[in-house]
């Protein structure tokens, strides 16, 4: 009589640990070797379950972080927007001689901006759009001046103003009024 030893590993249903039995097995075919074998099927119906619940865990969760991601992209869009709207209004107030522009007529002269005698700058920089990740940006003309900026993107908001469907619609103009503004 020849005995085997071999190491079953199985999955404890409520504490999901993983504990090491040692089990004997004398013939095939012999009782000890029916209860091994209905113990792994188990085990391995266990693992399947639980390989299963947890793909359908990680989906909801990267759901949630694509949605959470999203908003933050958007509420930068906001802030940005605006950080061009108030750029362009403080250009805007600099007083110009007869003839010049008081809009700018590329998003760089918000950079520097020496039209009053000394240098000004209305914008940091030139920020990029959150959702094309470029710094590109659909501009509002005025005449020859720019007015305000838009985001190229084509997607749907989550959250905006009443009317706006699309980010491409969702314009950050000078002199905006407050209820356009979400």
């Amino acid at each position: 009589m020849r005995v085997v030893m071999r190491l079953v590993i199985s999955v404890d249903m409520a504490m999901f640990s993983s504990r090491i039995h040692l089990c004997t097995r004398q013939r095939p075919g012999g009782p000890r070797h029916a209860q091994s074998r209905q113990q792994a099927g188990f085990t391995y119906l266990l693992l399947l379950w639980w390989v299963a619940l947890s793909g359908l865990m990680l989906a909801a969760m990267a759901q949630s972080w694509m949605l959470d991601a999203r908003r933050a992209r958007e509420a930068e869009l906001i802030w940005r927007g605006e950080q061009f709207r108030m750029a362009i209004e403080a250009y805007a107030s600099v007083p110009v001689g007869e003839g010049e522009s008081r809009l700018p007529k590329r998003l760089e002269d918000l950079l520097e901006d020496r039209r009053g005698g000394g240098l000004q700058r209305h914008l940091k920089r030139i920020w990029r759009d959150p959702l094309t990740g470029r710094a590109e940006w659909g501009l509002v003309r005025e005449g020859d001046g720019i007015a305000g900026v838009h985001s190229l993107s084509h997607a749907v908001p989550l959250n905006a103003p009443q009317g706006i469907t699309r980010y491409d619609q969702w314009l950050f103009v000078l002199g905006q009024p407050q209820a356009l503004r979400p």
